[in-house]
């Protein structure tokens, strides 16, 4: 399959992989959709520590195309997006709730392969089924606009509350 790959600071690379195969906990998701992020370009930059060589994207939508054996909730042919941020659920932060800060965190396509291929496979615990009418490029989009809602949250922003967006 093509892929697009980091190949270290300041080299990205259209090549063929082999086609993932997923785990026993796995899907295997057709691209449909995958955001270009800013972390993409800071990776690029070696601004952001990331394993390379890897395959870029995390804001990613797709159709799965097979299970893992102990794969539940999901089938073949549902559309998903997914949290690419995998935590060890080891770790003191893990325990406490706070995934984010998890000492042993590893995401996808910065540390493991993502979404700038035809394939990726994605941990089930890491997938969100999406309506089978949601257009792939907003499914794509559920990650970045769950980073928003959570800066929206901890502001505390409600409705009729004076806000400043900055940005383009």
């Amino acid at each position: 399959m093509k892929a697009v790959r980091l190949e270290g600071v300041g080299s990205i690379i259209l090549r063929e992989v082999d086609k993932p195969v997923a785990g026993p906990d796995d899907l295997l998701v057709r691209i449909e959709a995958c955001g270009v992020c800013g972390t993409d370009r800071h990776l690029f930059h070696g601004e952001f520590p990331c394993t390379p060589p890897v395959t870029l994207g995390h804001e990613l939508s797709g159709i799965v195309e097979a299970i893992g054996t102990a794969v539940s909730g999901f089938s073949v042919g549902d559309r998903v997006t997914g949290d690419p941020n995998i935590a060890c659920g080891r770790c003191p932060h893990c325990h406490a709730g706070r995934v984010n800060l998890c000492h042993n965190l590893v995401a996808i396509g910065i540390h493991r392969d993502g979404g700038f291929a035809e394939y990726v496979v994605l941990p089930q615990k890491q997938a969100i089924l999406l309506p089978k009418d949601l257009k792939p490029m907003h499914g794509a989009f559920c990650e970045p606009l769950g980073c928003c809602l959570h800066g929206v949250d901890l502001a505390q922003i409600r409705p009729g509350s004076a806000v400043a967006v900055l940005g383009g």
